[in-house]
């Protein structure tokens, strides 16, 4: 059986002999990522939720090179906020739209980083993380058809190169190890 046995399946399974396996890597080494990221910040039992990923970007967010979180975030910008006009797929997400403790929902939060001019660095660390939550959770519990995940290529290329960076940024962290802790 070759290495590739899944990717030659899906083509004869759904009679697609040209399905674009170079786009699909970046989906697939997400989940790579992904799985690391969580092993490597959220070692307890308790379940990752939003909240948690904001108070680890709070922690970590000053050990982030401007340039590789300001290129996610604005790729992000621009997928969802085109010349500062709302774009539907940003509806997509499905961000939490709840106001808790008088804070902002995570979609309003979002939608204001992501119009306001100049936002912090720490705001920008938050949006990045809220998008990146929805689009792993998107794969994993949405209904996602594998003949058309390739068209997340682009987003998810620039998910890994920003999760790349942050583990290398902040894994071997010890005050943010210590900290994250109690998140």
């Amino acid at each position: 059986m070759n290495e590739n046995f899944v990717i030659e399946w899906l083509k004869n399974y759904f009679n697609k002999p040209n399905l674009d396996e170079k786009a699909l890597k970046p989906v697939l080494h997400f989940s790579l990522l992904w799985n690391l990221f969580e092993h490597t910040y959220f070692t307890d039992n308790r379940h990752l939720n939003p909240k948690r990923l904001l108070d680890l970007s709070d922690l970590s967010c000053n050990n982030l090179s401007d340039e590789c979180l300001n290129t996610t975030f604005n790729f992000f910008k621009e997928r969802y906020f085109p010349n500062n006009q709302l774009d539907n797929r940003f509806k997509t997400l499905r961000l939490d739209s709840t106001v808790r403790n008088g804070q902002p929902s995570n979609r309003a939060f979002c939608q204001s980083t992501f119009t306001v001019d100049n936002p912090t660095k720490g705001d920008k660390a938050k949006s990045v993380f809220l998008v990146m939550h929805r689009f792993r959770n998107n794969l994993f519990h949405g209904r996602k058809n594998p003949e058309t995940l390739n068209i997340y290529e682009q987003p998810f290329k620039e998910i890994n190169k920003f999760l790349i960076h942050f583990i290398e940024m902040t894994a071997d962290n010890n005050l943010i190890n210590n900290q994250r802790q109690i998140l």
